[in-house]
């Protein structure tokens, strides 16, 4: 087939319908405008688009250059100007390491009038029901100008579940002189930001390292996080401690359970360093306590009693005023007992009590205090317990029946030193030939801490302890014989305890006083109620003394005429709660050479911290640390090492403890606990119960 054959050019201009010369600069131009106005391309090389002329592509290119550039320039500059605030949240168990759950990167203005608050969710429910130790990190950073840190966060957290919202506090303790107890800071260092959220908590952050806080996750837990970015240029003045929220500032007891007929009468008997564990209503089988396991059978017995405080004028003021040793005050050698605006005995007086006490220990008296709220106040120095039944049995006699009495009583047999009769040694002494003889002279021998007892130096001790319990035992029987006599013992309260324990070199301590072990914690408390009610009950709910003041008034039909919130609670077996916490402190001399402070947990867990600054070598090695007492009642494996987030959350505990104790101490219009210079006389007596040497200097033996 022949090829086609072109056709002329003139025969293109027809077809086209167009003139010869304008056809040419459009074909020239590269374009075709066609009938309906649009533009065909024709292809040019180079690949510009060839219905542009070359200025004009020129233009285009150019704009689009300095758009580009605009762009580039403001997000590098808002890179320059803004800040970051980043935060990471970190969960921890003592099962598993830790989990970081959360990492935020936010930007903002540090110039903007009010800073921003991002919300974030964590889900808990991995770890429902566990004890987990949140870490909340994180700070901020100026973007551009530098790397260094240029401000902290700040955050408000609450756990949302089930059971409703409930912000977490951050809990900490910081010394501020307003107690010569506890220096030492405890818990997170956590400061307050001034920004206070809806929820009325403020916003916290870290005054070193993280902010922490220990918690038990409910079922099912949602943890919420309030950040906010918190610049250094934003903190004015230096900042405050985080506040947290306090408890009512005054209680208020439940009424007994029926009004009583007549108001009964109250006493309490206490027998001094008494150890729980040497009585046979406790399982001790050597036949020491035959009159107290007897009024045991007629009273609720206390398996797991605690003392506040391990030594006897700390522990009595306690029982007193039902306030714990932060508060009272009369934590020291050289303490007196602060005139309170209430101690139990005014407060019964006023309810129409006749009130008296008879004591036998030098740290019970006038002098120090104690008299406070009595009609009659009698003390002889470490005078036997039938001098003090027999004053018991004379003043009954001299009482109008028809008017209630309430008596406090304080026997000392089992304090040292420790020098029983003849008749009583006999039953108990296994012929053990220790070093040390129970006088006072011999004991002050023995190193407190530490102490270089064998076998057989401890063994004839307890025998000697032993046969002064038997004593005591027999005191108390004609104690409760004069009640009968006198026709008061069906209808009284009878309340018979012991002020702390005493240690026979269990956890490397000898006497009371020295630490805050099971030995020295423990105490006996049986409680006799109205007309038999609980008799022959056995508690196994953890107490503590600071529930006798709760108890007497509960029982008198009355509540607390105090300023102040008591914290203890009445005794009566279905009131108490299953896995109650229990705090106690003590203080040895005025250095706080050993301050030790406890708290047994919900769960069991015993924690024992030193509180002084800084921590003392003095401290014996098991004097610190963290126990199991469902598994470990003896306290012997220290966990403090192996469960670091147990350990944590039982010291958070003790911070927010000692918090509430300082408000309610600085509620109470009361002085000071005084200082006093002892007398010759009061020293004398003091140095043979073993708490003084020669001079006023401490003893050995408390």
């Amino acid at each position: 087939m022949p090829a086609a054959t072109p056709l002329p050019r003139e025969m293109l201009v027809q077809r086209t319908g167009g003139q010869p010369g304008r056809n040419q600069d459009r074909r020239e131009s590269g374009c075709i405008r066609t009938q309906r106005g649009s533009v065909s391309e024709a292809p040019r090389a180079g690949g510009r688009p060839a219905c542009l002329p070359a200025g004009r592509t020129r233009v285009v290119w150019a704009g689009t250059a300095v758009l580009c550039l605009a762009l580039v320039g403001v997000l590098t500059l808002r890179l320059w100007l803004d800040s970051a605030m980043t935060a990471q949240v970190t969960l921890t168990t003592d099962e598993s390491s830790g989990v970081v759950v959360l990492r935020a990167k936010r930007l903002f203005s540090e110039k903007a009038p009010d800073l921003p608050v991002y919300q974030e969710e964590v889900d808990l429910s991995r770890w429902s029901g566990q004890l987990v130790h949140l870490d909340i990190d994180g700070g901020v950073r100026r973007r551009g100008l530098a790397t260094a840190p240029t401000g902290r966060i700040a955050c408000r957290a609450e756990v949302v579940s089930a059971r409703g919202t409930e912000p977490l506090q951050f809990v900490s303790w910081q010394f501020g002189g307003a107690s010569r107890l506890h220096p030492r800071r405890l818990g997170p260092v956590a400061l307050q930001a001034g920004q206070v959220g809806k929820s009325g908590l403020p916003f916290a952050f870290a005054g070193q390292g993280t902010l922490w806080h220990v918690l038990k996750v409910p079922e099912g837990a949602r943890l919420r996080l309030h950040l906010t970015p918190l610049p250094d240029a934003r903190v004015k003045g230096p900042p405050r401690a985080y506040v947290a929220q306090q408890a009512s500032s005054k209680g208020q007891l439940s009424p007994p359970l029926r009004e009583p007929e007549r108001k009964p009468d109250a006493f309490i008997y206490l027998i001094d360093a008494l150890r729980p564990d040497h009585l046979g209503c406790y399982g001790y089988r050597r036949g020491t306590s035959p009159n107290i396991d007897a009024f045991a059978r007629d009273a609720a017995l206390y398996e797991e009693a605690f003392a506040a405080g391990t030594w006897t004028r700390s522990s009595v003021a306690t029982i007193l005023t039902g306030l714990y040793g932060c508060v009272h005050g009369a934590v020291h050698e050289t303490d007196a007992l602060a005139q309170w605006p209430a101690l139990l005995p005014e407060m019964l007086r006023s309810a129409g009590y006749t009130t008296r006490c008879v004591s036998a220990n030098g740290n019970v008296t006038v002098e120090l205090g104690f008299d406070q709220g009595y009609d009659e106040f009698t003390f002889r120095d470490r005078a036997p317990a039938s001098w003090i039944a027999t004053a018991v049995a004379k003043r009954l006699a001299a009482q109008d029946p028809a008017k209630p009495i309430f008596m406090y009583l304080h026997a000392v047999e089992t304090h040292g030193p420790l020098t029983p009769g003849i008749a009583a040694m006999r039953r108990f002494d296994r012929g053990l030939k220790g070093r040390y003889g129970g006088s006072s002279a011999s004991l002050d021998k023995i190193s407190v801490l530490h102490p270089h007892l064998t076998e057989t130096d401890i063994g004839h001790l307890v025998d000697l302890y032993d046969a002064r319990v038997f004593e005591a035992d027999e005191g108390l029987g004609q104690f409760i014989e004069a009640l009968k006599k006198a026709g008061r013992y069906e209808n009284s309260l009878i309340i018979l305890l012991s002020d702390h324990g005493e240690a026979f070199a269990d956890h490397d301590t000898f006497g009371h006083g020295w630490d805050l072990s099971r030995e020295t914690m423990r105490v006996v408390l049986a409680v006799k109620f109205p007309h038999g009610r609980y008799g022959g009950a056995r508690v196994q709910e953890r107490v503590s003394l600071i529930d006798i003041v709760p108890t007497v008034l509960s029982q008198a039909g009355l509540q607390p005429d105090a300023p102040y919130r008591l914290p203890g609670r009445v005794l009566t077996p279905e009131r108490l709660d299953k896995g109650r916490r229990i705090y106690a402190e003590t203080s040895m001399w005025e250095a706080n050479n050993l301050d030790l402070v406890a708290v047994i947990d919900e769960d069991g867990y015993k924690r024992v911290i030193d509180a002084s600054v800084p921590p003392r070598e003095t401290a014996t090695k098991r004097s610190t640390g963290l126990w199991d007492t469902r598994v470990d009642p003896e306290e012997r494996n220290d966990l403090s090492a192996s469960m670091p987030v147990r350990a944590a959350y039982d010291e958070q505990l003790i911070a927010g403890w000692l918090l509430e104790q300082r408000a309610s101490r600085e509620r109470v219009a009361a002085p000071p606990a005084p200082k006093v210079k002892l007398s010759a006389e009061l020293q004398r007596k003091l140095r043979d119960l073993g708490y003084l040497k020669g001079g006023g200097a401490p003893a050995q033996q408390r």
